[in-house]
C-alpha cells in the first residue's frame, strides 16, 4: 500500500511538473478590418457667414436691407426679430430672402426698436446670427 501511495504521489508530480513547464500556447490574433471613412465635405463653423444688411428708421418705418455680402446668396431664411424699447418682440420669418428688397416694419407712432436680431439660415442648413443691431 505503501508503495502504491508513491507511485501515485510520484505520476501526480510528474504530471504536475510536465503541465506546469510546458509553455502556452500562442494566442492568434485577427486583424479586423477598418473601413476608411469617407470624409463629407462640410463649410467649417468656425468661419463666420457674411451678409450685409442697411436698417433705417424714418418716422412709423423700420426698413431691413439686404445689401450684399459673399453669403448673401446662400441665405435661404432670415428670422427678425425686434425688440422694442417697451421690451415687446416682434418676430417674422422671410423664406428665400432677396438681396436689395426692403423689409418694412409699420409702427403706430414713431418706429421704437431698441435691437434688431437677424438668424440666418444657409443653403446648408447651417444657422448664424447674421446682424445684431442696436439702434
Amino acid at each position: 500500500m505503501r508503495l502504491l501511495a508513491g507511485c501515485l504521489a510520484a505520476i501526480f508530480l510528474l504530471i504536475l511538473i510536465c503541465g506546469c513547464l510546458q509553455p502556452s500556447p500562442q494566442s492568434v490574433t485577427v486583424a479586423t478590418p477598418v473601413p476608411d471613412a469617407t470624409p463629407v465635405p462640410t463649410r467649417d463653423p468656425a468661419v463666420p457667414r457674411q451678409v450685409d444688411f442697411a436698417v433705417t428708421e424714418a418716422g412709423p418705418y423700420l426698413n431691413i436691407t439686404i445689401t450684399g455680402g459673399a453669403d448673401a446668396a446662400d441665405m435661404v431664411a432670415m428670422n427678425i426679430r425686434i425688440t422694442n424699447q417697451n421690451s415687446q418682440n416682434v418676430q417674422r420669418t422671410i423664406t428665400s430672402p432677396v438681396i436689395g428688397s426692403p423689409y418694412i416694419f409699420t409702427y403706430r407712432g414713431v418706429a421704437d426698436a431698441s435691437v434688431v436680431n437677424i438668424v440666418g439660415t444657409f443653403s446648408d442648413g447651417f444657422q448664424q446670427t447674421v446682424l445684431m443691431y442696436y439702434v
